[in-house]
């Protein structure tokens, strides 16, 4: 995965959604390595979205949080099995709204030096995924 003496930026996200509402929210938190400091934390209440979509959404935010703040390397960690191996381009993307998601994470891509996707369990994205838990706590609120 990563050298122990990994110096830079990592990010990582999630995204969930309650498929009865369709109301979802993603999370995204670039990392500086080592040291493992925060550089920014976000959440984000999304509409009309599934759970592939809240996924796609944290992957982009994250992405565009990253441009914004001048990182042009960046290793990207999450636990979205289908927004991860779309984006390397190990699996069909058929659906056409994350299609789109999909597109769109490739223009962001080709705007860094470098971005490398890494699929973690869940238990390894706890704090995007509490933060992610949160923001649909308070969008529902």
């Amino acid at each position: 995965m990563l050298e122990a003496d990994y110096d830079g930026c990592i990010l990582s996200f999630d995204g969930s959604a309650k498929t009865s509402t369709r109301l979802g929210s993603c999370g995204c938190i670039p990392w500086q390595l080592p040291g493992w400091n925060v550089i920014e934390a976000r959440g984000y209440i999304l509409t009309n979205v599934t759970v592939n979509d809240a996924e796609y959404s944290g992957l982009l935010n994250g992405l565009e949080m990253a441009l914004e703040r001048g990182i042009q390397d960046i290793v990207v960690v999450g636990d979205s099995r289908i927004a991860i191996q779309q984006a390397q381009g190990l699996i069909n993307c058929n659906q056409p709204k994350l299609q789109r998601r999909l597109a769109a994470y490739e223009m962001l891509k080709d705007k860094f030096g470098s971005v490398k996707l890494v699929h973690v369990k869940r238990e390894f994205n706890q704090a995007a995924d509490y933060l992610t838990s949160k923001t649909l706590a308070i969008g529902e609120a």
